[in-house]
């Protein structure tokens, strides 16, 4: 007995180690099979590029380089969706190793009785092996490479990830690839969006895709999709009002135009970034109204030979883009469409004076109200002029930014220091400043620079985010007190004619907002900002076509205005940053700091820097006699009775300009008879200092005279011009011009001397054109 159960346990020992290598080999054998299966890359073919919304909606898609629509595998697929497959396809998918024995064996089964292949088994691990190799032969060896493959694809992923790879990668017909692009194609709405009926028909799809079609097996397709249906509704998945709806929806027709709603932005991302998903802040519903906004104003400025608009809009707080426009949408009738101009280059015109307004403010050159000279101005062969070509002789600057005048702004430029103003746009963010100050000078405010909208919205935007974040402003260098006057005075910019009672539901909505044009009229600019949206417009001709009319206020605002109509209503204004601005005590009538001699102050807000403003220049103490009618210099009148006045005095031909405009101005009394002033009352208007002049000649070749004129501080004097120290006329009244015919190129010197003998002289330099 003892014999024999030594011999029973040897037994027992030799067949448990039998089993054990039998165990052994097989797992040696499996992880041989998924070590030599071992997927590296399924999948490299190319994909589409795609723009989604941030609520997930379609915008804008452009085909794979193969013909394919075949979108970037999403993060997952819809849970109705994947019922629905793992009901058709693969009902064991979580329980199986990649392969499903039972689903095999029935097909087995299936193919021995009909004498055919009419089963394979394969699952949905295995369909992602054979889709990635494509146009394989289907053999035996190929099943079983397949099912080994599949093995060993279970071991390196997940299942949902196994799941995406098929919804990714499954033929839907057609040249539809994946069911991102199937969803959109067939139904026009994202995946999530699907109905019951509209997932069965999409789980079908890549099983027989040639089935969808108006011409053939309709029918057939329909009688497949009802039963995958009912199946559904057998396995309590849907119930039955869901079931007996969705036998009643119809199979789709044909495939849809896919949505092209931001196809210049999409454009924008793949050119940077290639073809991949683009999942964006862009706001669909504001996007669409956006484009509605621009086709309207594309039919009115088409007429004035108009063609290309671009908008983008922006959220204050973070800089995202909510909305983009590169160009009007392409229709036969539009030239250069498929340019972005919100990418393009553009000759600024205005747009960037509240960046010098507001740098200006806080370097302490200027308080919003302070005198800027507004006179005929020549600066080193650069001759400014107004967009109205008027002179208002001395405007505060804030009056300056307000009506855009373009002459103050070259003299605050000047002040201010061309390399310095070159620098805080590149700090600010402008990349198109690349070339030397030098190379813009002081058109440089004016338009002698270029920008993009791109680039000007984020600029716009961050300087708009400093004043909601206060505490923060390492990224922008223009102070939050200096942005608040800035906004301040943006805000009260008079409205473009067609919306001058422009209100939203009954309010006037709080918007800073500045144009541009571009000299020739190639370009109208338009910015607003609020504490919620910065919105950037350009309108103009791609190919630089100038036009009549194509300025800031008439093509830009108005697009702007009907944008900001669109947007939500909104009451919130920014805060007054309380610690970045002070009271400041300024001269009434100059906006300086006030000096001793300033009769008249007020108390503004202004900045801490501002006490470096300087005193007023502009007052003086004036000796006249008791009545006042006269100037009584001390020097010539020392025994006479006098008395001793502040008096707001401009220079000569700032007075000139300003007395038009101004009535209430008091210009100084006349000096009495007998005493030669020290301090000029004249100033030339034309020439200006170290002139070189073309001699005018007329379209018959004969030589035309040049026209001279001065600006004298008393009406109704007489003023006698010399030429070269010869005497040629004189001029009476308000207005002194003097026409003067020279023959002779070369230096000429003119001199010009009032009632009281007081002179000025000015030099300059005759050419004669070959």
């Amino acid at each position: 007995m003892k014999k024999l159960n030594s011999t029973f346990n040897i037994f027992k020992t030799k067949q448990l180690k039998y089993w054990q290598l039998i165990s052994l080999a097989l797992l040696a054998f499996l992880f041989a099979v998924i070590l030599f299966f071992r997927p590296v890359e399924l999948f490299d073919d190319p994909y589409s590029a795609v723009i989604k919304a941030a609520d997930g909606q379609l915008l804008s898609a452009r085909i794979a380089s193969d013909g394919q629509w075949r979108f970037p595998a999403p993060d997952s697929i819809p849970e109705k969706y994947k019922k629905v497959l793992l009901t058709f396809e693969d009902k064991r998918f979580y329980y199986h190793p990649g392969f499903d024995p039972v689903a095999i064996f029935r097909a087995m089964i299936q193919n021995i009785q009909s004498n055919k292949v009419i089963s394979g088994g394969s699952t949905i691990t295995m369909q992602v092996i054979r889709l990635s190799r494509k146009s394989q032969k289907r053999t035996l060896t190929e099943k079983l490479t397949e099912l080994f493959r599949a093995v060993s694809l279970e071991f390196f992923h997940n299942k949902e990830q196994i799941l995406l790879l098929y919804a990714t990668h499954a033929p839907y017909g057609g040249n539809v690839v994946g069911l991102e692009a199937a969803s959109w194609r067939w139904f026009g709405r994202p995946p999530n969006d699907l109905s019951w009926a509209e997932a069965t028909t999409l789980a079908i799809l890549p099983n027989a895709p040639s089935l969808v079609s108006l011409q053939r097996n309709r029918s057939l397709f329909e009688q497949k999709r009802n039963r995958l249906l009912k199946r559904l509704y057998t396995d309590d998945i849907i119930d039955q009002l869901t079931y007996e709806l969705s036998l009643e929806e119809p199979l789709p027709a044909e495939p849809k135009a896919l949505p092209d709603n931001a196809p210049h932005y999409l454009e924008f991302l793949r050119q940077n970034q290639g073809n991949k998903l683009f999942e964006t802040a862009i706001q669909s519903q504001l996007q669409k109204l956006t484009g509605e906004v621009i086709q309207t104003h594309h039919n009115l400025l088409k007429y004035n030979q108009i063609n290309n608009l671009s908008v983008i809009i922006r959220q204050t707080s973070t800089g995202k883009i909510l909305a983009y426009h590169g160009n009007v949408p392409c229709k036969s009738d539009v030239a250069f469409c498929y340019n972005d101009m919100v990418q393009a280059r553009r000759s600024s015109g205005s747009i960037l004076k509240p960046f010098l307004y507001a740098s200006a403010l806080q370097d302490g050159l200027i308080h919003p109200q302070s005198l800027l000279p507004d006179i005929p101005s020549w600066i080193a062969g650069y001759s400014p002029k107004n967009f109205d070509e008027s002179y208002d002789g001395a405007i505060a600057a804030d009056e300056a930014l307000r009506r855009s005048l373009n002459i103050p702004f070259v003299q605050l430029l000047r002040q201010y220091g061309i390399e310095r103003f070159h620098e805080l746009l590149i700090n600010l963010g402008f990349t198109s400043f690349d070339k030397a100050a030098s190379h813009y000078g002081l058109s440089m405010i004016l338009g002698g620079g270029e920008v993009n909208l791109w680039e000007l919205s984020e600029v716009y935007s961050k300087m708009a985010r400093t004043l909601l974040f206060t505490e923060n402003q390492s990224e922008f260098p223009i102070d939050a007190g200096a942005i608040w006057l800035t906004s301040n005075v943006l805000r009260e910019l008079n409205r473009p004619e067609t919306e001058s009672g422009w209100t939203y539901d009954g309010r006037d909505l709080k918007l800073s907002w500045k144009t541009g044009t571009s000299f020739g009229f190639r370009d109208a600019w338009a910015v607003g900002y609020t504490p919620e949206y910065v919105i950037a417009v350009w309108a103009g001709n791609a190919d630089g076509t100038g036009r009549p009319g194509l300025t800031g206020v008439a093509a830009a605002a108005p697009v702007l205005f009907d944008i900001v109509s669109v947007l939500p209503p909104q009451q919130d204004w920014f805060v007054q940053p309380e610690d970045k601005v002070d009271w400041v005590t300024v001269c009434k009538q100059s906006g300086f700091n006030a000096g001793i001699n300033c009769d008249e102050t007020v108390v503004i807000t202004g900045l801490p820097s501002g006490r470096n403003v300087p005193l007023c220049g502009y007052h003086q103490l004036v000796r006249t006699d008791t009545s006042g009618k006269f100037q009584l210099p001390a020097d010539c009148f020392p025994d006479e009775k006098a008395m001793l006045q502040k008096w707001f005095v401009l220079p000569p031909l700032m007075e000139y300009y300003f007395r038009r405009n101004n009535a209430a101005y008091k210009p100084l009394p006349p000096v009495k008879e007998g005493c030669v002033q020290q301090q000029s009352d004249m100033e030339f208007i034309y020439p200006p200092v170290g002139a070189q002049i073309y001699q005018p000649v007329d379209f018959s070749g004969n030589l035309n005279p040049l026209v001279f004129e001065v600006a004298h501080r008393l009406h109704g004097v007489s003023l006698f011009w010399h030429l070269d120290e010869r005497y040629i006329g004189i001029t009476q009244g308000s207005t002194h011009q003097m026409v003067i015919q020279i023959t002779d190129p070369g230096q000429h010197n003119v001199t010009v001397v009032d009632e009281q003998g007081n002179s000025i002289s000015r030099s300059f330099r005759l050419l004669r054109r070959n």
